[in-house]
């Protein structure tokens, strides 16, 4: 059963609205002003909010702002009522949040309407976010097995070539097989620390306060973070000579962590998919808005229906690749770029030439 909260400090006003929307079935909360409205509808976190905009002690202006800056309250329905009609009234309602705006008097289909349009467009809006954790779930537990299961077995076989055959190994074998156990053991780590990654970003992508938090984060020192990574990442696919390097310095909005995981999975995906012997140039420009980085190789690249479907999930290696990545890098790059209020854009011509650049706010 719906629950709205009526704020109104005309008495009859209140008296015959709650009547009204009692008799539709609905469970109606009353407040005659708006700092007990607000304090009811924190508690109660109620379906909808019709609130009067001209009351004593907070008046809905206050009450929507106060509303909207808390995560809790942020996403409730909003309908002001107000004796005013001027334009300048009517958009500083919207401009603070407010779902619509209905001027007294008004009737009984005008405000049954309004309250039914604002039920509908958040049914609308749950299903739809309702389907993509749907989704998200059904991906991570299809992709996450599947994707663990390579590296499970190489651990489990050669542990068991250590459990059955360690008294007629050569000593020099031991820590040979020790090596792949733990290469094999960190494979899985990085593949589950991606689709926890993925799914803690999927989940903040409509949180506000999240996203504000985020965006006020600050990475300095940029030329240096790029270059040490690029250069580690070519030297554990001993392609140092392959590496071509030329970073601009610039302060970017975000932080040093997530700006480490962009540049991982961008420049470690321009080494992955390229052979040895050909270049991996990577190169960081600025102007006065946006930081780019830009990765080229001449590797597999993508066909152009890949990248038109890119997202969650979307595997953009062919079979033959299957073992060496989830394809959840990228995803995981357009997720936090799009969060900073940045982009990503792939241009590709298989096994020709493939550019992957991430687009970032500076700084002003």
């Amino acid at each position: 059963m719906k629950k709205i909260l009526l704020i109104e400090d005309n008495p009859n006003v209140l008296l015959n609205t709650s009547r009204m929307l009692q008799a539709e079935g609905y469970v109606v909360i009353t407040a005659t002003n708006g700092r007990d409205g607000l304090e009811i509808a924190q508690q109660t976190i109620p379906s909808l909010i019709i609130s009067d905009i001209m009351m004593p002690e907070i008046d809905g202006y206050g009450v929507i702002t106060a509303l909207r800056s808390n995560p809790a309250t942020t996403a409730i329905p909003f309908i002001f009522l107000s004796a005013k009609s001027d334009k300048i009234d009517f958009r500083q309602g919207m401009e603070l949040g407010s779902d619509d705006y209905l001027t007294k008097p008004f009737t009984r289909d005008e405000l049954l309407g309004a309250i039914k349009a604002q039920f509908k467009k958040q049914e609308i809006i749950n299903n739809y976010y309702r389907q993509e954790l749907d989704n998200l779930r059904g991906n991570i537990s299809k992709s996450l097995p599947h994707q663990l299961l390579f590296p499970a077995i190489e651990v489990m076989g050669l542990a068991d070539i250590l459990v059955k055959n360690y008294h007629a190994m050569e000593a020099h074998e031991v820590p040979d097989i020790g090596k792949r156990i733990r290469k094999a053991g960190r494979d899985m780590h990085e593949m589950v620390k991606k689709f926890l990654l993925y799914a803690e970003l999927e989940s903040m992508e409509n949180v506000i306060d999240g996203n504000r938090q985020l965006r006020s984060s600050k990475a300095t020192f940029v030329d240096i973070e790029i270059s040490s990574c690029a250069k580690k990442i070519a030297e554990n696919y001993n392609r140092v000579s392959d590496l071509q390097l030329s970073i601009q310095d610039a302060s970017i909005q975000i932080s040093d962590s997530y700006l480490n995981v962009i540049v991982k999975e961008v420049i470690d995906n321009g080494f992955k998919f390229s052979s040895e012997g050909t270049e991996v140039i990577v190169l960081g420009t600025s102007d006065a808005n946006e930081y780019c980085l830009c990765v080229v190789d001449h590797g597999q690249g993508f066909e152009p229906e890949q990248i038109a479907n890119f997202g969650a999930y979307i595997k953009f290696e062919k079979k033959l690749y299957i073992q060496q990545g989830t394809g959840l890098g990228l995803a995981i790059v357009k997720r936090l770029a799009e969060i900073h209020g940045g982009r990503i854009e792939i241009e590709s011509i298989p096994y020709e030439r493939t550019s992957i650049k991430v687009f970032l706010p500076i700084v002003s």
